[in-house]
Order: C-alpha cells, then structure tokens, then sequence
C-alpha cells in the first residue's frame, strides 16, 4: 500500500512540473507579429528611427469566414529614440502587443544609417531575445519611411513580396546573390570581405496607406517598390553602389549560377542572349615575380529571345561563340579594373592569394599588383525563330 502511495504521488508530482511549465506561455492574441522591420539614422541629430511592420490578424479571413473589410493586412510602427536600447524600453508607449520577432522575413536599412556603422544594427538584431539573423537585408535607397508604409500588389504582405522577388532574381538572373543574410553580412564583414546587398526603392509619390484604395489601383508600377541595383560594403559601411549591368559581372566572376539575359552587339545586330555559369576556375601563378590570376568562366548560352541575329550553320554559330567570349572577357575586365581603382575587392583576390600562396610576406600588396586575365567559353545550346534547323558546316 505504501509503494502504492508513493508511486501515485511521484506521478501527481511529475504532471504538476509538467502543469507549471505553461503558466507563463503568452497567446497568439498577446503577440505582435513582425514581418518587415526598418532602421534609420539621423547623422545630423543622432537619433535612430526603428520602423516596425505588424501583421493585422483582422485583415484576413476570421474563423466563422467572413472578411475583415479593408483594413490594411499591416501596420507599420515608427519609434524614435537616441539609441536601440531606448527604443526597446518605449516601444510598448505606442504598441500594445508583446514584439515577437521570429516571423520577421525582411530587415531593410536607409542608405544613410548604412553609410554610417551597420554594426549596431546587425548587433541589435542579434541581441532579439527571438531576432532572426537568418532574414536578407536590403538597402532603401531613397525615403524608407515610404518604403515602410508602400502597400504592394499580388502579395498582401509586403514582406512576402520582398522575399518572393529575391528567391526569384536569384533563381532567374544575376542582379542578386545568396549571400545576403544578415549572418551573411556579419561572417563575411569579420573576415574583412567586400560585399553587395541588394537596393530597394519606392515608385510612389503618394503613398496610400488604404489597402482599398491599393487594390483597386490597375497600375502595378504605382505604390510598389523596385529591387535594382547594388550597395558595396567594406568594413561596416557602405562605401559605393553598383548598377545593374556591373551587378551580371560581380555574380557571374563570384560563381552565381543564375541565368541572365543580356543584349549584346553582334555583326552589327543587338542579339538578346541568356547566359548561365556551367563552371568557374580560378588559377594563380607567378610571372616576373608577379603574382598572375586567371579566371575561367564556362558559359551555355541561348538566343531563344532572340529575332534579329540568328545562326543557321555551324560556322555562324562558332562566329557568335566566338565574339561573344570576346565580348564577355572584355566586360567582365573592364568591370575588374573599375573596382580595383576604387578600392573594392569585390573578386577576393586577396583571399585567393593568401590560399595559394600562404607564406607571402605580403598578400596585401601582392594583390593590388596582381595581373588578372579572364577568359570565357560558351557553348550554344538554344536558338529561336528559325525556320528549319542549321546543318553543315558552312
């Protein structure tokens, strides 16, 4: 009887610590779910603006199915303060929810506050009792307090937007890289790496903060924003920016595997050509005591989106292969010798060399005297609009 008792007791004992552990939890209702979250700084007055993006749980479906009208499907939150931890401690002035930052898919950060010292901010996000490291971040170039409060058509949420573009610029050209996650940012600005994250921009003059007004607007281009273009990173700070054509070259001499298509000219024709990086192949080797890097790109190519120029033998598609290596070396040098006068070692020569060859007693410098060459190797595999297929060998 007494085992009996004791065992019964042992078991009641078990059930109540099981019992404690879900006094404290904090229901769905209790929590502001974060989507999107914006970081501004003031240089002149020294103040930090964080700008939170709350899901509105009404604006959907309720359980019994009917609409939650137009209510917009987000809020964005704007606190201001002298420093993170200010803002922290004020933010529940305005919100009545408990922030709950797991959700949150997107960090975008002002051109201003990115030319300053990105390190407070990836070290607040960071510091997020819930925070994601793993979110990519964007740089706003122009007014992010537009960019905030910018409704976008299709996708609801304009987080999801943002996220949906870049997995698909990643996948479908090379405006966009991998590596653009705010771990991505800290791992790579502590090896003192250069790097590019994306820009995002408004395409309103008016933002309207009317999600009624948003979906019954037919013009997409309005109250929408813009992924384009790219903002150069050394140490922290936003040192310059790339366009998009320079963007095709930094991912492609970096190993992005997207596909792109580009114009090129062509016996006096604009062909449309879509490249994709089959391979990449980096070699150093010393020539008069200089250090030498040559970078091979293997390239397939199609001319599918192509009318004006299109290769009907053998010889003439060994002539376009043939320009188009040309071409493509010649850019992508071009592109080399732009950075390098600025500075940028977007190509990490100066880690290849400190791989290759570890017991230089100065990799620094050997990089900046490094000669590069690059040579391509395309290889034809579609073409478009022909009427019967090419044959012989011209």
């Amino acid at each position: 009887m007494t085992n009996r008792y004791a065992a019964g007791l042992f078991i009641l004992m078990m059930f109540t610590a099981l019992l404690t552990a879900c006094w404290d939890r904090t229901e769905m209702n209790e929590l502001a779910l974060v989507s999107m979250m914006g970081v501004d700084s003031d240089p002149e007055s020294d103040k930090i603006t964080v700008y939170y993006q709350i899901i509105n749980p009404l604006s959907g479906t309720s359980a019994k199915g009917t609409p939650g009208g137009e209510q917009a499907p987000v809020y964005t939150y704007e606190i201001s303060g002298s420093s993170f931890g200010e803002i922290k401690s004020t933010i529940y002035k305005m919100l009545p929810r408990k922030l709950f930052m797991a959700h949150c898919k997107v960090l975008l950060v002002s051109q201003r506050a990115a030319k300053q010292n990105m390190r407070d901010i990836v070290n607040f996000i960071e510091m997020q009792p819930n925070g994601r490291s793993s979110v990519p971040m964007l740089i706003v170039d122009g007014s992010i307090s537009q960019v905030m409060r910018t409704l976008t058509p299709l996708e609801r949420v304009p987080s999801d937007t943002i996220d949906s573009r870049l997995d698909l610029l990643i996948r479908n050209s090379l405006l966009v890289g991998k590596q653009i996650k705010v771990s991505d940012v800290i791992e790579r600005m502590e090896k003192s790496d250069t790097i590019v994250l994306p820009l995002i921009t408004g395409m309103t003059e008016a933002p309207s903060s009317n999600s009624g007004e948003r979906s019954a607007d037919i013009d997409a281009n309005q109250n929408n924003f813009i992924i384009r273009g790219g903002a150069v990173f050394r140490d922290y700070r936003m040192a310059g920016k790339l366009n998009d054509t320079q963007l095709v070259w930094y991912h492609l001499l970096n190993g992005d595997r997207g596909r792109h298509v580009r114009q090129f000219q062509v016996e006096g024709k604009q062909v449309s050509v879509e490249l994709r990086l089959v391979r990449i192949k980096r070699e150093v080797f010393w020539k008069s005591d200089q250090p030498v890097v040559r970078i091979r790109l293997d390239l397939e190519l199609s001319t599918a989106y192509t009318i004006e120029f299109v290769p009907k033998s053998r010889n003439e598609v060994e002539r376009l292969e043939n320009r188009l290596n040309q071409i493509i070396a010649d850019e992508s040098l071009a592109f080399y010798q732009m950075i390098r006068e600025r500075g940028w070692d977007l190509l990490s020569i100066n880690d290849l060399l400190r791989k290759q060859t570890p017991n230089h007693p100065d990799i620094d410098q050997a990089a900046k005297n490094a000669q590069i060459e690059i040579r391509a190797n395309t290889r034809l595999l579609r073409t478009g609009s022909m009427s019967q297929p090419y044959g012989g060998t011209g």
